[in-house]
């Protein structure tokens, strides 16, 4: 071979994914929290033995499962979700935060720094509190208080602390007491000092426990008890005297020795905060270990609940513990809101019951809305109090939804207002024609509105000092898209208005999205939905933002589906993407989105994949006879006839192999191969070439090293990070299925034969290199001619490389053979069955791909990498020995 390049280091970068909020991820949650706390274990008179008995009996009794009440997706499930099999624990930083900490008031946005609040940027200037575990603040500190976001799990905290002293025997007594329980006492019954109500308190909830009064004194005055207080927040009357008395109560507590641990909201918090003696603790959003750690413990829990602990449960779960996890990366609307213990919990339960996510997603935040706003305030706290009014889904949301849009019309990169602007466009709300109020009725209903929402729904929360905006990003965008459908109800073009309007802003993009899910799913009018998407089509959309709305038109159809959108609306918009993806006027990225989302439906239903790419399985005769090899041109001879794949093998062919599990399968794997797989080869391999192995662990040996990343993991594009020896390990697998013919890897004899026919073309499609037929370095960068070292350099260096891929194999015909095989040259190298050289240490692989300039997409191109290689530019094509039985292949 004339010339070769090397494949540098770069190219084999591995992707990590980053654990964000957190410096590291702490491990089994059942160490013993005795060891955290230095206390000493409560060790009763000898005439209370029997009644701690009982009574800590009873705290394991209580919250040993997990509370599904005020879930209504969980409230008829009838069996124990045990609390401890499901716990994930929670890291903290302390910090006392001037209204909510600079990650708070993000609320799932990306920002720019220069647009944070100035006591967010005060934050940012002292430095991040180093995080630790929730235990560990309490073992450091007497008095800890642990502020947190709705549903960043607060009580659930606080009743597994109870659970585990209740369980270990050399622990203090745990005493968990909600405080709007006391609140209320204190309100009704006079004026009850704390250490007098507690025993009261469980007087009316335990059963079978006689008057703990004696038990809990000794315990507080040998110093070997910690108080577990919850939800501060949730008292909304009397809460300076509720302080008082939890500071009278607290200071002779530590005084002896024991330690008093309190939750609230953080902005909650604020009203009445107590005293500079209690240490604040915020608690940090799950990181993308914890939602993994979560889902594993969820699944196999949730599983047993239903099955029992057998085989077959635990291999239930592994398939719903990834097709959870696959749900949560495959949208940003989705993982965002999956930080959050209490919503990752309703998705996993949403999930559980056969919601496909994260298509379809309005009905996933449907079912989030009516979660919070119906049924926040049944059982939160510990006592399972209602703690506000029970609130009208229906009501709130003809009411937010309007507030949302003008909420992202008027500041949508900080999501907030102050309060006074919020109470004047809630006013107007009132002054519609939906609600027909006059102004001091509209200005007095806004006053009482926001009072009850701020305070019982957690869906609208104060972010600052008289600063106000909805609990998540996604919850905005949900409510701002009930909004334009509200606009729309007696008049389309009042929405459509709107979408024209913001229809290129990225910020508006799910937004939008959610409201075509509105109309054709959640209200069921998919001919309304279509007909938004129609006119989508048809708005204009120029310079660098060409095609967006034939983008945006192709992720409402992926999103909803076609009965979200009816056949004929739905063919529309997929026959328009066909059209981009093949239009080499538009930008390559254009194209080649428009190719993705194709891809994605083809993916999603074997419907789809029938209308868009039917002959993706099918081979391609090549019979025997002479042609030309090599850049020499000698003559060979191919002695047998062969059917060659007319494509590479796909990431939607792959995955049935991986969902075969194929990996786990050594029936499969030559002992080279299974020696890779398994790690045994890692110690056998030249130094050298030992950087292969490093970049990718045994543990990272289950799937293609780009399996989940969005970039190289569409349905009809490539599979790609695929080694020789998961290429081989997969023709085994293929070869046996029913009805599937026996494949192994070309050689590359074979492989140049079909690209290049009887006459030794240069290219698969003739001899003029063309960058239009093909995904090359050329055709992302517009150039002719990148054979120049450092011009490709510069190239690897540009934009234009960054947004480079692989593509859909479907989507350059203009370079397929005569006989129609397709991407023989570029988008992925291919491993071929053969040997390069005698000595049997390397592959060679053929093709060229989407990095590589024209030099190394020619017929006769090659690399010899050895074959444990990989790369997001390497993946393979079969072919079967023989004569086809059916012509029509």
């Amino acid at each position: 071979m004339a010339k070769k390049k090397s494949t540098s280091q770069a190219d084999r970068t591995i992707q990590g994914g980053v654990h964000a909020n957190r410096d590291a991820h702490i491990g089994d949650q059942y160490i013993y929290i005795t060891q955290y706390l230095a206390m000493s274990p409560f060790s009763p008179p000898a005439n209370l033995t029997e009644l701690r008995t009982a009574y800590l009996e009873y705290v394991r009794r209580t919250h040993r499962a997990l509370d599904l009440k005020g879930i209504p997706q969980l409230e008829a499930f009838s069996r124990e979700l045990l609390l401890e099999d499901v716990y994930v624990p929670l890291l903290a930083r302390p910090e006392a935060p001037r209204g909510e900490t600079w990650e708070r008031r993000l609320a799932g946005r990306a920002f720019d720094l220069q647009a944070l609040p100035e006591e967010s940027e005060a934050v940012l200037a002292k430095g991040e509190a180093h995080p630790l575990r929730v235990e560990e603040a309490l073992g450091e500190h007497s008095l800890v208080v642990v502020l947190g976001d709705p549903g960043s799990g607060k009580s659930t905290l606080l009743k597994y602390l109870a659970l585990r002293l209740a369980a270990e025997s050399d622990a203090p007594l745990p005493i968990p007491v909600p405080l709007n329980a006391y609140a209320r006492a204190l309100r009704s019954s006079g004026d009850i000092n704390l250490q007098a109500y507690l025993p009261r308190y469980f007087a009316g909830q335990a059963q079978r426990v006689a008057d703990l009064a004696p038990l809990f004194a000794a315990a507080l005055e040998k110093g070997q008890a910690v108080v577990l207080l919850d939800g501060l927040d949730e008292v909304q009357d009397g809460r300076s005297h509720l302080v008082h008395k939890i500071e009278t109560f607290a200071g002779e507590a530590v005084a002896r020795g024991n330690k008093v641990m309190l939750t609230s909201r953080i902005v909650g918090y604020r009203g009445a905060p107590l005293s500079a003696h209690w240490s604040l603790y915020t608690l940090l959003d799950f990181s993308r270990q914890d939602i993994d750690d979560f889902a594993a413990r969820w699944c196999l829990a949730f599983e047993k609940g239903v099955s029992g602990d057998t085989p077959e449960a635990r291999a239930t779960a592994e398939v719903e513990r990834r097709a959870l996890l696959e749900a949560v990366g495959a949208n940003p609307g989705v993982a965002r809101l999956a930080s959050n213990p209490l919503l990752l919990t309703i998705l996993a339960l949403i999930k559980r019951q056969g919601v496909s996510l994260p298509n379809r997603r309005v009905e996933l935040y449907d079912l989030y809305l009516e979660t919070l706003i119906r049924s926040w305030n049944k059982a939160r706290a510990l006592d399972r109090y209602p703690v506000g009014p029970e609130l009208d889904p229906n009501e709130i949301i003809q009411i937010l939804g309007p507030l949302a849009l003008w909420l992202r019309q008027e500041n949508p990169t900080a999501g907030v207002v102050p309060q006074d602007m919020l109470l004047g466009e809630l006013a107007r709300v009132y002054m519609s024609d939906d609600w027909g109020m006059n102004a001091g009725q509209a200005r007095t209903q806004a006053r009482s509105f926001l009072d009850s929402v701020h305070k019982y729904s957690n869906l609208l929360v104060e972010r600052g000092q008289r600063q106000y905006g909805f609990m998540h990003l996604t919850f905005e965008e949900m409510l701002a898209a009930y909004g334009i459908y509200l606009k729309g109800q007696l008049d389309l073009s009042h929405s459509l208005a709107i979408i024209r309007e913001h229809l290129t802003e990225a910020g508006w993009r799910e937004t939008i999205l959610l409201a075509v899910g509105l109309w054709g799913l959640a209200k069921n009018q998919p001919r309304v939905a279509g007909e938004v998407v129609r006119a989508m089509l048809q708005m204009d959309c120029a310079e660098e933002d060409t095609c967006a709305n034939l983008l945006l038109a192709g992720a409402c159809l992926e999103d909803v589906g076609e009965t979200g959108l009816g056949r004929a609306a739905s063919n529309e918009v997929a026959a328009a993407l066909n059209s981009a993806m093949l239009d080499r006027s538009l930008a390559p990225p254009v194209q080649r989105d428009a190719g993705f989302i194709l891809g994605r439906l083809a993916g999603s239903s074997a419907e789809w994949l029938e209308r868009i790419r039917p002959d993706l399985d099918d081979f391609v005769q090549i019979p025997t006879g002479e042609f030309l090899y090599g850049d020499e041109k000698q003559r060979m001879t191919i002695a047998e006839p062969f059917a060659i794949a007319r494509y590479p093998v796909t990431n939607l062919q792959y995955r049935r192999f991986v969902d075969a599990g194929g990996y786990d399968d050594q029936r499969w794997w030559s002992a080279d191969g299974w020696a890779w797989r398994s790690g045994r080869l890692d110690s056998q391999t030249p130094k050298e070439d030992k950087v292969w192995l490093e970049d990718r662990p045994p543990e990272n040996r289950s799937e293609p090293f780009y399996w989940r990343d969005v970039r190289w993991n569409n349905t009809l594009a490539p599979v790609v990070g695929v080694s020789w020896f998961e290429a081989e390990a997969y023709c085994n697998w293929y070869s046996v299925q029913p009805g599937n013919l026996p494949v192994r890897l070309p050689s590359e004899q074979e492989w140049e034969r079909a690209a290049r026919g009887t006459q030794g073309r240069e290219y698969s499609w003739g001899d003029e290199f063309d960058p239009q037929r093909l995904n090359c370095a050329e055709y992302w960068a517009k150039q002719n001619d990148l054979i120049d070292v450092e011009k490709w350099a510069r190239w690897v260096r540009s934009d234009s490389f960054n947004d480079a891929s692989t593509t859909l194999v479907s989507q350059f015909p203009q370079g397929a053979t005569p006989e129609g095989i397709c991407d023989l040259s570029g988008n992925a190298w291919e491993w071929t069955g053969s040997w390069y050289q005698v000595e049997q240490v390397n592959r060679v692989m053929r093709g060229g791909s989407w990095c590589d300039d024209h030099w190394f997409v020619r017929c006769a191109a090659w690399l010899s990498p050895p074959p444990f290689s990989f790369s997001y530019f390497v993946g393979f094509r079969i072919l079967s020995p023989g004569i086809l039985l059916d012509s029509g292949c």
